[in-house]
């Protein structure tokens, strides 16, 4: 075998290769026999035709095997034999070149992951994270567990509705220009001036009282979710039957000791004051790793392979369909120029095979290994967060070929936290940009 290898960059490369007439033919010769024994030839009968004969009538057939065979061995031989760590194990075959009773000449077409020496990843400077906590953070973290907490309690007084108060409303819609069955409710609760309810519900119960009855009607916008609906103005006659509004509870040592183990509303604040730091400093921590990595990508140049480019591109414009399919989001029925999208998303993937090939690069340089405890503690997480029996979890990773992803995220974990360990954490001030 012949084989010249051509650098196109740091990761694309090729590799000229011929393959010796005697290795083709002898291939030839067994495709040619192992298929005599099953064919089917005019004139023989079934596997008794001359091999000469199945050679000539199923020549196309017989060459093509024969490439399917020695095309990826030699290359595999050529690639060992140089130790070239390729990308995917996928090459592309082209200029194939054979005529009968000659050498087998093609060319492969791959890339190679880069060569990395990285020295740069301890000591790198990082901006330091705050996690102060704010009186006025506390004080709205209690405003959250008094709504948790909040009663609805009718409105005793005649006044008028006002924005923030609970309407007990029976209505019927009738839709203009159709056919469509009325729009009815009974004793549907309306919350007056919250984004969940329609402007124009909220513009009109607005100033009502209980017992009032009102007539108005609403054009709804073309693109409106409720297809009946959309485009079409609807007729409305609504009938206040109650307001309600929601109090709170008061804020005070009763409310503490009722919410939990607390004697004082003191000793709640402290306890909201810890978790809000415990939240603040895991999340400055996760703003930390990402800063650190960025760093490393900045500071560290070299040519990310194009075909995992390709496929972290397809991974985020997939996540960002399924984003927008959560929402209720029709992508099909967007004005986007998605070719401009996946232009744009290029540049991140970019960063993100890189970063990723700095990680993996580390964590071998410094012996970073997940345990199968590790492994088994994050099965119990993904349990625990999905309601899931662990040894399901486990079963479904399996069947799923995912089990080798979730090890890759937890040593990523760890070696961004090694990492992070290791880093010049200063504040936002001293950080020189590169």
């Amino acid at each position: 075998m012949k084989a010249e290898l051509i650098d196109l960059s740091e990761t694309r490369k090729n590799l000229d290769i011929e393959i010796p007439q005697d290795v083709v033919n002898n291939e030839i010769q067994h495709i040619a026999q192992e298929m005599a024994k099953r064919a089917r030839v005019p004139g023989f009968r079934p596997g008794k035709a001359p091999v000469a004969v199945v050679k000539t009538r199923y020549r196309d057939e017989i060459v093509s095997e024969m490439m399917q065979h020695l095309l990826p061995k030699y290359f595999g031989s050529a690639v060992e034999e140089r130790k070239l760590d390729v990308v995917m194990h996928t090459p592309s075959f082209e200029n194939v070149d054979y005529a009968n009773g000659q050498a087998l000449r093609f060319k492969a077409v791959f890339e190679v992951y880069p060569h990395l020496d990285i020295s740069n990843y301890i000591g790198v400077p990082v901006e330091e994270g705050s996690v102060e906590v704010t009186d006025s953070e506390i004080q709205e973290a209690l405003k959250q567990l008094q709504e948790e907490n909040a009663e609805m309690v009718p409105v005793e007084e005649e006044r008028p509705i006002h924005e923030g108060d609970f309407a007990d409303i029976s209505f019927e819609g009738i839709i203009q220009d159709s056919e469509e069955p009325p729009i009815t409710g009974e004793k549907v609760v309306c919350e007056v001036g919250a984004r969940t309810t329609l402007k124009e519900f909220s513009e009109n119960l607005t100033g009502m009282k209980a017992g009032e009855k009102r007539s108005f009607n609403i054009t709804y916008r073309p693109n409106y979710p409720e297809k009946r609906l959309a485009g079409k103005t609807v007729d409305y006659t609504v009938t206040v039957e109650g307001v309600k509004e929601k109090k709170l509870p008061e804020a005070n040592d009763d409310f503490a000791q009722g919410y939990g183990d607390y004697k004082t509303l003191d000793e709640l604040k402290a306890k909201i004051s810890a978790d809000l730091e415990t939240h603040k400093r895991n999340h400055a921590n996760e703003v930390m790793r990402e800063k650190l990595l960025e760093w490393l990508e900045d500071n560290n140049n070299f040519e990310a392979p194009n075909a995992l480019v390709e496929r972290q591109l397809e991974t985020r414009l997939q996540r960002l369909l399924r984003d927008l399919s959560r929402k209720g989001i029709n992508p099909q029925r967007l004005d986007v120029d998605w070719s401009k999208v996946r232009d744009d998303q290029r540049q991140q993937s970019e960063r993100d095979v890189k970063g990723s090939l700095i990680l993996d690069y580390i964590s071998e340089k410094e012996g970073i290994h997940v345990s199968e405890d590790e492994v088994d503690a994050e099965i119990e997480a993904i349990a625990n967060e999905t309601q899931r029996p662990a040894h399901k979890v486990r079963e479904i990773l399996n069947r799923e070929n995912s089990l080798e992803r979730v090890k890759g995220q937890i040593r990523t974990r760890k070696t961004l936290d090694f990492l992070l360990e290791k880093a010049q954490i200063r504040p936002a001030s001293q950080i020189t940009q590169p």
